[in-house]
């Protein structure tokens, strides 16, 4: 159902408020309310329902810094959840990369996934800087002839800063994601074909023994397995990490933020000019035949979040709305 986006927030702040403080239960909100405007339906309200929901995490500790240089910083997250650690390590690296022309953040120790790396990545090029963003999470995707869950969904987000919006562009390695699992067995639906496996192996679209068995690879083959291993060691070894933790949830979840000034090889106004440029030319070029419009990465969103930010209102669905207690 709609529901006023100013109501909603209000009482999704109340509902984080009773493990976090006002002002870091605002910033996750930000990240929440975000995804469901957005229309990222698996990213969004749904990470505060389930078994392990994001109001009733209890961190470790505060986040702390372990290692800082000019050009990097890996943070402890304490086991807070990620949309709000995540959004403290886009801050630095924006500040470093600003400061020195590029800069990496690695983020351990997390509880929760960071959700969709767009909104991460997104904030970097609103500075002007290329933001890549990468996140690794409990394994549930299992490698190319494998039947074992190793790798998490392991998302990656690019964003480009141009003359108008960023370009953004923000894929998950697996044929799907966790929480679409999740929002499938709330719902008590199928899921598509081909997009996971059950313990033994065998095709199935039942999101419960897809849960005990593995997602496949986006592309069901070596090449996105191949993609979701180097997405496990950027945000797992490389972040100080998990990886290939099979399913074991009370591990690690990591994730590593990259900020690239263009200014580094050539000038930053001409390179916003350029992907302006590059964008023009591929939505003019000739389509095929009964294609209206040649949509680019990160559009639909973008206009699902603007339709909502004017209409004032954004569709949540009945079953998170229940959940959470918003709805009788």
């Amino acid at each position: 159902m709609k529901i006023p986006i100013t109501e909603l927030r209000q009482k999704v702040v109340f509902t984080l408020m009773q493990n976090f403080s006002e002002e870091q239960s605002n910033r996750i909100a930000d990240y929440l309310m975000w995804a469901d405007m957005s229309g990222i339906k698996t990213q969004g309200l749904i990470k505060m329902t389930g078994s392990e929901p994001l109001q009733n995490i209890k961190p470790q500790h505060d986040i702390t810094v372990e290692r800082d240089t000019k050009l990097s910083q890996l943070i402890n997250a304490g086991a807070n959840p990620a949309p709000l650690v995540s959004q403290r390590a886009t801050d630095v690296v924006i500040q470093k990369a600003k400061e020195h022309g590029f800069a990496i953040v690695g983020v351990h120790n997390t509880f929760s996934s960071n959700g969709a790396q767009a909104y991460y990545a997104e904030r970097i090029a609103n500075e002007d800087l290329i933001g890549i963003v990468m996140a690794r999470s409990p394994g549930s995707v299992a490698p190319s002839d494998s039947l074992a869950p190793l790798f998490g969904t392991n998302p990656v987000g690019f964003a480009f800063p141009t003359n108008d919006d960023p370009l953004v562009f923000d894929m998950a390695t697996s044929a799907m994601t966790w929480y679409g699992l999740v929002l499938a067995k709330a719902r008590g639906e199928k899921i598509p074909e081909n997009m996971a496996i059950d313990h033994e192996g065998n095709s199935t679209t039942d999101p419960n023994e897809a849960m005990n068995g593995a997602l496949l690879p986006f592309d069901h083959g070596y090449k996105s397995s191949g993609m979701g291993m180097v997405v496990e060691i950027m945000a797992g070894p490389l972040a100080a990490s998990a990886y290939c933790d099979c399913k074991t949830f009370d591990k690690e979840w990591g994730s590593t933020f990259i900020a690239i000034d263009p200014n580094l090889l050539v000038d930053v106004e001409k390179f916003k000019a350029n992907c302006t440029n590059l964008i023009t030319t591929v939505k003019t070029s000739r389509k095929k035949p009964g294609v209206s419009e040649i949509r680019l990465p990160g559009e639909r969103a973008r206009a699902a979040y603007k339709e909502a930010e004017a209409s004032g209102t954004v569709e949540i669905d009945d079953v998170i709305l229940k959940e959470l207690g918003y709805l009788k």
